[in-house]
């Protein structure tokens, strides 16, 4: 059941409070204070001028919060949300961020959604689109989470609307054990010690910028490396064609390594040899098939006739991503 981290600034909720519900004096000084409703009939066929307001309301709500620095009061309360889809679109079943908006029937739509459906609400068939529900979206923006990769390592809270995009980057983004028959999941480090101690005697270690042997049968699909200095798993993978193996290196960890990969592929046949240069790809989890239009495609007359092995000369090397 997900918890949630809520940061509350007290002055602008007064602020908002007198906004809202005026005491009975100030209703007394002003008695032409009244409440008013607005009534939102459907839209005509031009909508040239709605759609650029529309645009407008989605370009401030993205950009807005990069000229305001919102302060954050140590006050914070906790909450546990029972139900965390009602911070969903409905509709796409997204995270909703920033601008959040309402039919007159009170129906929330995003506004990629409200885009995609011309500003027509799919439940009540109301327009949609002009009216921000702005206190789903002041929810939303004081809702600190977890990280979904906390019990893999990761002690980050970030705002409710950045949790996608952080975790499409967290480094402690789990990865699946590339042994067949072994189910264990989890961070780099986990996966480096876990592999080093159950499957040591299933991989071959190699040292960085050093070549080194490898043969496998024709029906063997992967081979894995463990990198001595950090322990970091590669997969070489041996995918079938009609007329020989293809074969690529990839990289078992999340995306957003800090580090980056490239590797030699070298085959020999009598005086004939091929030879490929290559980065590799980072997988949490061994690819079944090659995805890469990148690999070296190997004859199979190229096997020992003898033992039915191909053999490969391997050279993995090691260097730092340039910072975006």
């Amino acid at each position: 059941m997900p918890k949630f981290g809520v940061v509350r600034d007290e002055d602008e909720e007064e602020e908002m409070m007198q906004e809202e519900f005026p005491s009975s004096s100030s209703r007394r000084r002003n008695p032409k204070l009244k409440r008013r409703r607005t009534m939102i009939t459907p839209a005509d066929d031009d909508d040239d001028e709605e759609e650029d307001e529309f645009q407008e309301v989605i370009h401030d709500a993205n950009h807005g919060d990069d000229m305001e620095s919102r302060k954050e009061e140590s006050s914070g309360v906790k909450v546990t949300l029972m139900d965390p889809d009602v911070l969903d679109c409905s509709i796409c079943m997204e995270h909703l961020s920033p601008p959040v908006f309402q039919c007159e029937n009170g129906h929330i739509a995003c506004s990629k959604c409200c885009t995609k459906l011309r500003n027509k609400c799919p439940s009540c068939s109301w327009p949609i689109g002009y009216n921000r529900c702005l206190a789903i979206e002041k929810v939303i923006e004081s809702i600190k989470i977890s990280c979904a990769y906390q019990s893999y390592g990761c002690g980050e809270t970030v705002s409710f609307v950045q949790k996608h995009k952080h975790e499409e980057t967290c480094i402690y983004a789990p990865c699946r054990c590339p042994i067949s028959d072994c189910d264990f999941r989890g961070s780099l480090k986990q996966m480096s010690i876990h592999f080093s101690a159950k499957h040591s005697s299933s991989g071959r270690r190699f040292q960085y910028n050093l070549p080194f042997s490898v043969s496998f049968g024709k029906l063997e699909s992967y081979c894995v490396f463990q990198g001595e200095e950090d322990g970091r798993l590669f997969v070489l993978n041996n995918q079938i064609e009609l007329i020989g193996s293809a074969i690529t290196v990839t990289c078992l960890g999340p995306r957003s390594s800090s580090r980056g990969f490239s590797y030699e592929l070298i085959s020999r046949k009598g005086g004939s040899s091929l030879r490929m240069q290559s980065y590799t790809k980072c997988f949490q989890e061994r690819p079944e098939e090659s995805s890469s239009l990148e690999f070296l495609l190997v004859p199979y007359n190229f096997y020992c006739p003898d033992s039915g092995k191909l053999k490969l000369e391997i050279c993995i090397s090691s260097f730092a991503r340039e910072s975006e």
